[in-house]
């Protein structure tokens, strides 16, 4: 199933962040990837809860990413680590 917690990417959250992501932060990740391919884009807060604001806070606060309502900016290893949590939980394996 697409965008479900699954015990691979408990895994690997826990190794690159120390902890593990909620099935919030993990849907957060198609428009961070969204938004950091599309800087012109911008974020839209209009779109976004609380809680979702509060994941983005605890990323700036772990350094892995700074963001404003005209972009977004993630290190090379978040940006890595998130290529690898989205193809694990939104690709499906054809081969």
């Amino acid at each position: 199933m697409r965008g479900v917690i699954t015990d691979k990417i408990i895994e690997k959250s826990k190794l690159f962040l120390g902890r593990e992501i909620t099935q919030k932060e993990l849907r957060l990740y198609p428009y961070i990837d969204y938004s950091i391919k599309n800087a012109c884009q911008g974020w839209n807060y209009g779109k976004m809860d609380l809680e979702e604001i509060e994941i983005l806070n605890k990323l700036y606060d772990e350094n892995h990413l700074i963001y404003s309502p005209e972009k977004v900016i993630v290190s090379r290893k978040f940006y890595d680590f998130l290529q690898d949590i989205l193809a694990e939980s939104y690709v499906d394996e054809f081969i």
